[in-house]
């Protein structure tokens, strides 16, 4: 990864104080793009998996006061690519205005000489996945699979925006431009349908950032998924399991009363709940995360299907478990908040919603429930 070291007087990350009413500086508001150390450089993408780019820490308030309150989330910093040094129309604007039928759009769009890239900021640097901005220079210049890729210029810039919790947005500053060479890794169909994602992960503190052992949601159209999270602390949402691209604290606006959009450092989201199991449900398209403590049961024969023996979480094997005593041979299941309306059955390799009993036999065994990665491990369950 190629970084840009940022000098002495850039080196506070964005302010996230928690003084009270701050007033904003009416009129221009400067960010420096500062220099980036590979500017001068034809950078193969291919070869490096991100970018880094820094710039100043703005001065939005009088006295310098913090935004984050006052109905506000804070700022989010986005990143533009253009192919010119001009912003006038987003492509994105222009594609969509062009009719898509059978999978691919009717026409190239028009108009445009500028991408916004996915990936919000809340600090003072970005991170620029190398995919991120392959794709952009495919849309820039609508290259087909017969073109030679080669070395081709491109143009940064950086725009503050201050986010309120009602969802509006307010522009505060734009930064100076940056010209740097690029070489594409390779040739994307910016004309196809955009490919949605089935899952997302949520790599965090809770599971040591380790996207192999992340819990993950799933989604069936790509733009609302759901699903089980054990949380302890900080963390983020992946598209894949790795950190190409990432949702961090700057993508969304509307969050449940347990997490928090505050800097958390690097762009992480704050999780102020009690560390336990969580349901999930975060709609891209509307900017929302919900998460709603959850409790798992076993219930059974063995109590007269009259009580539950509540799980708690094992962080060393990534489930829920409990130990329970069986007097004799008994059937079980698991159930979700002490109630029927969710409740797995079926067999241990493959639980199922509503399944049949399962079976134990007499004597002392521990019961573990792998929820969090379904799709992946699938929804499964062991006894010890």
């Amino acid at each position: 990864m190629l970084l840009l070291l940022c000098g002495a007087a850039f080196m506070t990350a964005c302010s996230d104080d928690n003084d009270s009413n701050p007033e904003l500086i009416q009129g221009t508001t400067s960010i420096v793009l500062n220099t980036p150390e590979f500017a001068q450089q034809n950078v193969a993408l291919a070869g490096t998996s991100a970018l880094t780019i820094t710039w100043s820490q703005p001065v939005f308030t009088t006295d310098n006061a913090p935004l984050a309150s006052s109905g506000s989330l804070g700022v989010n910093y986005e990143v533009q690519v253009s192919k010119d040094g001009n912003y006038t129309r987003t492509f994105q604007d222009a594609l969509a205005e062009v009719t898509l039928e059978d999978g691919t759009y009717s026409g190239a769009p028009t108009g445009f000489d500028y991408v916004v890239l996915p990936t919000t900021y809340s600090g003072c640097s970005a991170s620029i996945g190398a995919d991120e901005l392959n794709l952009a220079l495919n849309q820039l210049n609508l290259w087909t699979a017969e073109d030679e890729l080669t070395a081709t210029d491109a143009y940064l810039r950086v725009v503050a925006t201050l986010v309120y919790s009602t969802g509006a947005q307010q522009v505060l500053a734009t930064s100076n431009v940056q010209k740097v060479s690029l070489i594409p890794s390779g040739w994307v169909d910016v004309m196809a349908e955009p490919v949605k994602e089935a899952y997302l992960w949520i790599p965090g503190n809770g599971n040591g950032w380790n996207h192999g052992v992340a819990p993950v949601l799933v989604s069936e159209d790509g733009e609302f998924y759901s699903g089980y999270a054990y949380m302890n602390g900080e963390f983020k949402f992946t598209p894949a399991d790795n950190w190409n691209a990432e949702y961090n604290n700057g993508s969304f606006t509307t969050v449940s009363d347990n997490i928090d959009l505050g800097d958390g450092g690097g762009g992480n989201i704050n999780f102020t709940g009690d560390p336990g199991m969580y349901f999930f449900t975060v709609d891209l398209a509307n900017k929302t995360v919900n998460a709603v403590p959850v409790t798992w049961s076993v219930i059974g024969g063995f109590n007269g299907w009259g009580g539950d023996e509540v799980m708690t979480y094992d962080e060393a094997n990534h489930c829920l478990s409990v130990t329970i005593n069986f007097a004799e041979d008994t059937e079980w299941k698991f159930r979700r908040d002490a109630d029927w309306a969710v409740n797995f059955g079926g067999t241990l390799d493959a639980l199922v919603q509503d399944g049949a009993n399962l079976a134990a036999t007499a004597g002392e065994h521990t019961i573990q429930l792998f929820i969090e990665r379904p799709a992946q491990d699938g929804l499964h369950a062991a006894i010890k």
